[in-house]
This record gives structure tokens, sequence and C-alpha cells, in this order.
């Protein structure tokens, strides 16, 4: 009799793994190919950062932060340029610190580096980046505790 509820135990055992194997697993996360590509498109953004020339960048956002634009009066590429390059920055370079991933999002830790400020570490900002429509576009950006529209 005991082989029949060593059975009967084992069954129960992977039925359950079975069930929870299906329904309470994470999705996998992005492999490296992913991140490659979507690391690609943070690179391009920071290319705008750092010329200050926003236009080639607009396509790289996402639809959610393009609407963000429009509902501020700035929606087309041009006025979205003209107000990206108002901006000041004075960063002169980015070095990724961290990569965390999620099936549809990566989000880079980076530091921004800027030229006056060569000897000391840089400032802490995170780009979310998410997969949209099979591409990667900019989907958030966050510098220190504030979050802003890319």
């Amino acid at each position: 009799m005991r082989p029949r509820g060593r059975r009967r135990g084992a069954i129960g055992c992977a039925g359950v793994a079975l069930v929870l194997g299906m329904s309470g697993a994470p999705a996998r996360a992005q492999d490296s190919a992913e991140v490659a590509r979507a690391r690609q498109v943070l690179e391009a953004y920071q290319s705008c950062e750092l010329t200050r020339r926003f236009a080639p960048c607009w396509p790289l956002l996402s639809d959610r932060v393009q609407r963000d634009w429009a509902r501020q009066g700035r929606g087309t590429v041009a006025e979205y340029a003209l107000a990206k390059g108002a901006e000041e920055s004075g960063v002169s370079s980015f070095r990724v610190m961290q990569i965390r991933r999620s099936p549809s999002r990566v989000v880079f830790v980076v530091e921004a580096i800027r030229a006056a400020d060569r000897d000391r570490p840089g400032s802490r900002v995170e780009y979310a980046v998410l997969r949209e429509g099979g591409q990667w576009k900019i989907d958030g950006l966050r510098r220190g505790q504030s979050e802003t529209t890319p």
C-alpha cells in the first residue's frame, strides 16, 4: 500500500507544479539581443541630448510620450525639437551603470557627466525604453527624484 500512497503524492505535487508553472511563473525578461536593440535607441536619444538637436529623436518616442507633448501644445517634430533644444543641459557623456529588464521594458540607469564637473560623480538618470509595435521606444525619463517627459 505504501508505494501507491507515494505515487499519488508525487502525482499531486507534479499537478501543483504544473498549475503554478502555467499561471504563477513570471514572464521571461528580455534576452541580450533585445536589450542591445533597446540600448541602440537609448544611445540615439542620448546623441540628441549631447548635440541638442532633437528632431531625429521624435520617432524614437513612444506613442504615450508623443501624446504628452501634443497635450502641451508641442505635438509636431519642429515644436518638440525647439522645446527640447531650449532646455539647458551641459552633459558631455553618459555611462550605463545598471540595466533592469522586464518583458516589455528595459530601464537603463545612467550616470550623466557634465563637462564642467568631470572630477565629480555624475547625476543619476533613468531611461525607460518600451517595446511598442515591434520597436523599442523611449517612454520615460527620471532625473534624480523627478520624472520628466523625454
